[in-house]
């Protein structure tokens, strides 16, 4: 479908045996290859916001890509918080680099709250990605339940009770197989996941010599003001036009 000059399709990606619903919004012109970000939704669910994101991305000259994370409505099977989620962020970027229109040298990722957390955990997975953008992630899964109990019902216990999904969910654990600058978006005042994770991310970040970028705003909780998420979303799109549209 072509609107204003922007390419909007949806298809559905086989992976791991679901059927999950992906939205893509390409530029109709410029030079091909173009280089693409997957944005991932929050714990919250898919929202519209995200394919105007996409779209967004696509009057930049990047190709944007959403996905339905399993267990949402419009996609199949069940929510494992950052397990499953992270097989099927590697089975679309697969997918996404056998396409000719899109580079597979030119590859980003963002995500925002749980969106976060499965990216973050895919780029220290995978090698696909040149730059990710990450708001409000948690990085420590044991910490994160202690704040949000109803999270261990996802996982299928406490973190005592099954401490190794604990250890492959939590971020922190694995930060030196991170090999691509960061974007760190966080609001002081997030009581849902307290800055303190972010904080953390940018210690081990330091000690690893991982370049960073990292935005704290006081006022700010987990549900952003219009005011914020409009000033967060203009740091991330300048922060992959610089990492992607500037790279050869």
């Amino acid at each position: 479908m072509e609107k204003k000059g922007i390419h909007k399709e949806v298809f559905f990606l086989e992976s791991d045996g679901l059927r999950l619903r992906i939205f893509t919004a390409l530029p109709a012109e410029g030079r091909r290859p173009f280089p693409c970000v997957q944005i991932h939704h929050a714990g919250g669910g898919y929202e519209p916001i995200y394919e105007h994101m996409a779209v967004e991305l696509a009057g930049h000259g990047i190709a944007g890509i959403t996905m339905i994370h399993r267990g949402y409505p419009g996609s199949q099977g069940r929510m494992e918080y950052g397990k499953g989620e992270i097989v099927d962020i590697g089975n679309l970027t697969r997918e996404m680099q056998a396409r000719s229109d899109i580079d597979p040298d030119r590859m980003g990722i963002m995500g925002y709250s749980r969106g976060a957390h499965n990216a973050l955990l895919a780029v220290e997975r995978y090698d696909f990605f040149r730059a990710a953008a990450l708001w409000s992630t948690p990085v420590d899964m044991a910490d994160n339940v202690r704040v949000n109990p109803w999270i261990s019902e996802i996982i299928g216990g406490l973190p005592e009770e099954i401490p190794e999904e604990y250890r492959i969910r939590s971020s922190i654990l694995f930060t030196e197989e991170i090999d691509c600058p960061l974007l760190l978006i966080h609001g002081e005042s997030d009581v849902v996941v307290p800055v303190r994770h972010t904080l953390r991310l940018v210690e081990a970040l330091i000690k690893q010599g991982i370049p960073y970028e990292l935005h704290l705003f006081a006022g700010e909780d987990h549900i952003w003001s219009l005011a914020g998420f409009e000033r967060n979303w203009n740091l991330t799109v300048d922060f992959f036009k610089r990492h992607l549209l500037n790279s050869v």
